[in-house]
Parts: structure tokens; sequence; C-alpha cells
């Protein structure tokens, strides 16, 4: 299992909506491990399994990307830090560009 960030076409429970977003944010075995030590330790609200992410919360989410990268570079090595330092960055560069319009809803789950 992996944790991602999601995009749908329409409410994330209607039947009819489409994915149209899907980006891998790290393994499961990966997250419970040290994301979620980072998440907790960094009293991070957004970036978190099970979050709904709007528009206007994009500039906090970048923020709180920016310390979670900080985060391993502190606290992390060899390719464990490598993986995450990874992952954040890339999510860095596409979070901008995943809102399509003020009223996406992104999820990460």
């Amino acid at each position: 299992m992996t944790v991602g960030l999601y995009r749908y076409s329409g409410e994330l429970y209607d039947r009819e909506s489409e994915l149209t977003l899907s980006e891998n944010i790290s393994s499961q075995d990966f997250y419970d491990e040290h994301w979620k030590r980072a998440i907790h330790e960094l009293d991070i609200l957004i970036i978190q399994d099970g979050s709904e992410i709007a528009f206007h919360q994009l500039e906090d989410a970048l923020h709180e990307l920016g310390r979670l990268r900080e985060w391993a570079i502190q606290r992390l090595v060899g390719p464990d830090l490598e993986y995450m330092k990874d992952r954040v960055e890339h999510l860095q560069r596409i979070l901008p560009n995943a809102f399509d319009s003020e009223e996406v809803i992104l999820y990460i789950f």
C-alpha cells in the first residue's frame, strides 16, 4: 500500500467522479515509520494521511512541506533521507499545479 495525493473530477464519493491526478507520497511502511513521526513532531496539520486540501491552503501546505524536508535532512540518513527528501521535493513541484481551479479539493490517503 501507499499514501498518495489525489484529485477527482468531482466529489470524492460521487460514483461518476473520475480520478484526474494520482501522485505517490510514500510507501505505507515508510510513511508509518518516518512521515508520521515528522508530522507529530512538527505539528503538521495539512500534509498528512486523511487530509483534504483546498486552494486557500496551498501556501500553508507548501510551508509544511518545507518543514518536512528540513526534518528529514536533520534526522534521516542514507536511502531513507534521499527517499523522503525526493518525495517532499516532488510534492513541492507538483502541488501548485494540482489546483486547476480554486474549487478543486486534493486528497491525501
